[in-house]
């Protein structure tokens, strides 16, 4: 009889077992993909960057590139996103793909407070090819007023699963990149009020833009100088006004040259004006002078007569065409009143 009933329990024993290991494999995480295997090589994230590159707030932008070591298959790629973690205030960052520039959405990681870094999430897949390598291009603006970043910061890169949430910062084992930062910043300066005669003569203010620190030359510049109503409902159209014109100069700084003649150009009806492109070495400036002239019959209603303002500006600043972007950060402006 005894031996009768030891077949009969083994089915319920084995039905045990394999109820056991059912569930011990759904306890565990859906990521069992091939590349978890000794023989294959897991993929993993690599950050490059030129041993002379350097970030310049307000300067070029950095290109940087995050390379993808090991096996990916497209099929493993689909699945899977590329972290990238910045550590400081970027303005824009672009990934280069189908041969052009695009923008990459930047998010903050901790909402609460400040101790967060900036992080952005690409899918690893594209046009359903795993990506191999990712060229980047980082842009920041000059933030010395009151900036508090230090003199370098890192780029960190990790890869994870597809709708993974970044953390406030890249895991401990993410590959970093050392960025230097050049404190390289242009200081702007203006005075602050002009004071002008209905109908006397033109006033002069003088923009001055410096390349106050740091060890790169700064090219490619531009100082961008708008004219603008100082009150609601009134017009600058009508008001002279005209800009020094160094065209037949070249680029002196503030020197005047032996024999230099003062050679102005006329914008009576314009509201913006960009001077012709330059560069400055560190510690060098550039001045340019503005003149600007009030009519006899001033409005009344207000005793502002026009709003002076000027930025900086670059060719290579990614802008909107109807408002280009400055690269001094906020635009130096002052008020042009009216003596009664």
């Amino acid at each position: 009889m005894a031996k009768a009933r030891i077949p009969g329990l083994i089915a319920p024993l084995a039905l045990l077992v394999a109820l056991s290991v059912t569930a011990g494999c759904a306890d565990r995480a859906p990521d069992a993909s091939p590349d978890r295997s000794p023989a294959v090589s897991a993929p993993r994230p690599a950050i490059h960057l030129g041993e002379k590159d350097s970030l310049v707030p307000g300067g070029p932008p950095l290109p940087f590139r995050v390379s993808v070591e090991g096996r990916l298959t497209d099929a493993q790629a689909a699945q899977r996103v590329l972290g990238l973690f910045i550590g400081l205030s970027p303005d824009r960052l672009q990934v280069r793909e189908d041969g052009a520039w695009h923008d990459v959405p930047l998010q903050w990681t901790n909402e609460q407070d400040d101790n967060g870094e900036f992080v952005a999430v690409l899918p690893l897949a594209h046009h359903g090819k795993a990506r191999t390598a990712f060229d980047f291009r980082l842009f920041t603006a000059d933030r010395e007023r009151g900036s508090g970043e230090g003199r370098t910061s890192t780029v960190a890169a990790q890869l994870a699963r597809k709708g993974w949430t970044p953390s406030a910062h890249a895991a401990a084992s993410a590959p970093r990149l050392r960025l230097p930062i050049d404190p390289t910043h242009l200081a702007l300066e203006v005075p602050d009020v002009l004071r002008a005669t209905e109908g006397g003569p033109p006033v002069e203010w003088k923009v001055r833009v410096r390349n106050a620190a740091g060890k790169l030359t700064r090219s490619g510049l531009r100082i961008a100088i708008t004219l603008g109503p100082g009150a609601p409902g009134q017009s600058v159209r009508g008001l002279p006004w005209s800009v020094e014109d160094k065209r037949d100069q070249g680029d002196k700084g503030d020197q005047k040259g032996k024999g230099d003649k003062d050679r102005w150009a006329d914008l009576t009806g314009r509201t913006h004006i960009e001077t012709d492109e330059f560069a400055l070495a560190p510690g060098q400036s550039r001045t340019v002078r503005v003149r600007l002239a009030l009519p006899p019959a001033a409005p009344a209603y207000s005793e502002v007569g026009a709003v002076l303002s000027a930025a900086v500006t670059a060719p290579w600043w990614p802008s909107d065409p109807e408002e280009p972007s400055g690269v001094s950060g906020d635009p130096e402006s002052t008020n042009v009143l009216v003596e009664r």
